[in-house]
């Protein structure tokens, strides 16, 4: 067996391993890409709790199911990363429990300031000039530089929990929550390839829901226009590379982002890993 076919393969049961007994996606009727970041594995052999840390896209479209749903979850804190014109266009469904508390980090990325632009263009089937993948890179860039101190105060909010159940989320749960659901996993100790299996699943849970419309968008605009819209929502590995490697070029390191970036101490990430590793 040749280092690829070796490399492959051990990749392949560390997914395997991953995915576990338990299922990650929190069923629900108005979300599909909800999920528990419990059960992933650390480099060195401990496991994220379940039921303390999770992740989604935005809450509007909940039914009153899907509420009672959540307050089985006995979630103390909604992290909410979108813009102020998303929140007030869709704001969050929670269910009516005093004890949870709501905390807004508007996080105004390049992708998210061109949204209208793009979704008009779409509507109208002129996508002539729209570069998703450029639009990208400089999302992610700006992820790991302009938008640190955000990234920042949301680990701290994790861990002012001291624990306690917590959601964050975006408006489609793929971008700002997937960078900050890679950063937490990275200071808990989960090896990269986890990382991005993590990251990847939003296509299969936001992107795969969505292809009937993609399929509908084409015939009525043309591939090129649903071709489009596929790229501006498929979360891409490259993405995420590009982001740490932006950590590692300003940096120096991930630690060095942990301790000057994110200001975390040593004994900060050791709390926030005894409170959320089993």
């Amino acid at each position: 067996m040749d280092a690829s076919t070796s490399q492959s393969a051990a990749f392949e049961e560390r997914s395997s391993q991953n995915k576990l007994t338990q299922p990650r996606q929190i069923a629900l009727s108005g979300i599909r890409n909800f999920r528990d970041l419990g059960g992933y594995q650390t480099a060195n052999g401990q496991m994220i709790r379940y039921g303390l840390l999770y992740r989604s896209a935005n809450l509007h479209k909940l039914n009153d199911r899907d509420i009672q749903r959540i307050k089985q979850l006995s979630l103390r804190k909604v992290i909410d990363f979108r813009a102020d014109f998303e929140v007030a266009n869709e704001p969050d469904r929670l269910p009516a429990d005093p004890a949870i508390e709501e905390v807004e980090i508007y996080i105004l990325d390049r992708s998210v300031e061109e949204m209208p632009a793009i979704e008009q263009k779409i509507k109208s089937g002129k996508v002539d000039g729209i570069d998703s993948i450029q639009l990208y890179i400089e999302t992610y860039t700006q992820y790991a530089t302009q938008f640190t101190p955000d990234f920042q105060q949301f680990i701290h909010e994790i861990l002012e929990m001291n624990g306690q159940p917590v959601l964050f989320h975006c408006a489609a749960g793929k971008d700002r929550t997937g960078f900050a659901a890679a950063i937490l996993m990275r200071l808990l100790g989960v090896p990269m390839e986890t990382i991005r299996f993590d990251y990847l699943l939003s296509n299969q849970l936001f992107l795969k829901r969505l292809r009937p419309n993609l399929w509908l968008l084409a015939l009525k605009k043309g591939r090129k226009v649903a071709r489009v819209l596929e790229e501006y929502i498929e979360a891409k590995p490259e993405y995420l590379a590009i982001a740490f490697e932006t950590i590692e070029r300003s940096y120096g390191s991930f630690d060095e982002y942990a301790h000057k970036g994110l200001n975390l101490t040593k004994e900060q990430i050791e709390h926030l890993r005894l409170l959320y590793l089993q």
